[in-house]
């Protein structure tokens, strides 16, 4: 369900997003553990080690070719790749529409890995980052650092830190926008992470339901789960706004079948419920089966009903 400019009713029935996408998860790191990862990442050295940018830009060229228009580079957290400025040049130069889903810690200097690793990694610049950005995507599941930390652990000052990276993004005129797991722990705060967002100037809010069946083991996922109707009903009781924020609520529903996404190993997948996926094979070893596999996503997504 997609809200637009505020008015939360009438609900307008979901729309898939029109522009072709692959998600890149090639960050192999995260800076925060997070309750239900729904990503796989951070097994590299099983399954042939990090994916490079030129393999990453070798294949998103043939991509292009067969459809691609907008790149979204996640992880683990991108910002966490020793090449994520090179990856994000190489998509840039190509013409395509590049979308940051990060964390944001390393703009704020060395960042400690939390989960999947040890030790820290370099900083990343914004302004390093900035020319080859179209928008960044920044997680706010709470209006405390109290809701916040009982869904994304292992920083105890994220919810200052999120709002001093999206500051950050503001001066270097970096689109971006908010992204919230609506769960038990913040489903009531829905309102108020609204007006953060909008304080802070995002140009975009994006809420999804808590999908209790990610790969990565936690011991809340049963205590974090909304129960059959509850996302839609909070979402519901929201007021209108009046600010020219794009609202955009995605529930389990929606996402379902939605995504191709390539591995910071390079594999490219897609999901097959309960936390499991089906590999459609290496971005280069196997490239010819995964852009079949790629031209049959897009159809599948962009047909009309």
């Amino acid at each position: 369900m997609t809200i637009k400019n505020a008015g939360i009713a009438p609900v307008a029935p979901y729309t898939p997003n029109k522009r072709p996408t692959i998600i890149f998860s090639i960050g192999p790191n995260c800076p925060v553990r997070c309750e239900g990862c729904y990503n796989h990442f951070g097994d590299t050295a099983q399954h042939g080690g990090l994916v490079t940018a030129d393999e990453v830009a070798t294949f998103a060229k043939r991509a292009k070719i067969a459809g691609l228009a907008q790149a979204t580079v996640a992880g683990g957290d991108p910002l966490f790749h020793p090449e994520i400025v090179r990856i994000l040049q190489r998509f840039k130069a190509m013409g395509l529409r590049v979308k940051l889903d990060t964390v944001g810690t390393s703009f704020l200097g060395e960042a400690k890995i939390v989960f999947k690793g040890k030790g820290v990694t370099p900083a990343v610049a914004v302004a390093d980052i900035a020319p080859y950005v179209d928008f960044v995507n920044v997680p706010l599941d709470g209006s405390s650092q109290k809701t916040l930390g009982a869904f994304r652990k292992g920083r105890p000052h994220l919810f200052d830190e999120t709002r001093k990276i999206t500051s950050m993004l503001r001066a270097h005129h970096v689109h971006f926008g908010y992204n919230t797991v609506a769960n038990t722990s913040n489903i009531h705060e829905l309102e108020a992470i609204r007006t953060i967002a909008e304080e802070d100037g995002a140009d975009e809010w994006q809420v999804f339901e808590y999908d209790p069946k990610g790969p990565n083991p936690s011991r809340e996922k049963d205590a974090l789960t909304l129960h059959t109707g509850e996302f839609e009903a909070a979402v519901l009781r929201i007021p209108p706004s009046q600010s020219n924020m794009k609202v955009d609520f995605k529930n389990l529903q929606d996402r379902t079948g939605a995504y191709f996404l390539i591995d910071d190993s390079g594999h490219a997948w897609k999901p097959s419920g309960a936390g499991q996926r089906f590999i459609v094979g290496h971005i280069i070893n196997d490239q010819n089966e995964v852009i079949d596999a790629w031209e049959r996503h897009v159809i599948e997504m962009h047909q009309e009903p």
